[in-house]
């Protein structure tokens, strides 16, 4: 049997080197934290100086455009052109005009890859009266709002 007073000196030790490695931890922390704060402070001190010269810039900027008295009116033709190229091109063929859409057909077959007599064709395709969306349309319209509002 172990006796009493070599498992107290044990324990003792234990707790007293648990409590030194938590104290040490602690002191870690805090110099962490001390650390982290020094450097916040510096990012905050940097933040500063560059939205002041952020601001500087937009400032510059605003005063080169804010002379040109037709800079607005020339962003609204923009817009406003774009708008009219967009329903110009889909009402096209509401005012008389046939539409021609090329559709590719894929002919022949595949046997397991051994056999592959597969061909591409083009066939066009006349469309009488009708309304098409273009893929680059809706991509135009929203670039041409996105630069009308993006300076307003």
């Amino acid at each position: 049997m172990i006796p009493v007073e070599l498992i107290t000196m044990a324990g003792g030790a234990a707790m007293g080197g648990l409590f030194k490695m938590m104290d040490k931890a602690q002191e870690n922390k805090q110099k962490q934290q001390e650390m982290m704060m020094q450097m916040m402070k510096a990012k905050t001190e940097e933040a500063d100086a560059d939205s002041m010269r952020a601001t500087k810039s937009a400032d510059a900027a605003a005063a080169r455009v804010g002379n040109d008295p037709f800079a607005k009116m020339t962003r609204r033709i923009f817009v406003l052109s774009m708008l009219a190229l967009g329903a110009w091109a889909m009402m096209g063929g509401l005012t008389g005009l046939d539409i021609v859409v090329p559709i590719e057909k894929e002919t022949g077959f595949n046997l397991l890859g051994l056999i592959d007599t597969t061909g591409r064709t083009t066939e066009f395709v006349r469309l009488e009266n009708a309304i098409v969306a273009f893929d680059w349309l809706k991509i135009s319209l929203l670039a041409a709002g996105s630069f009308y509002l993006g300076k307003s």
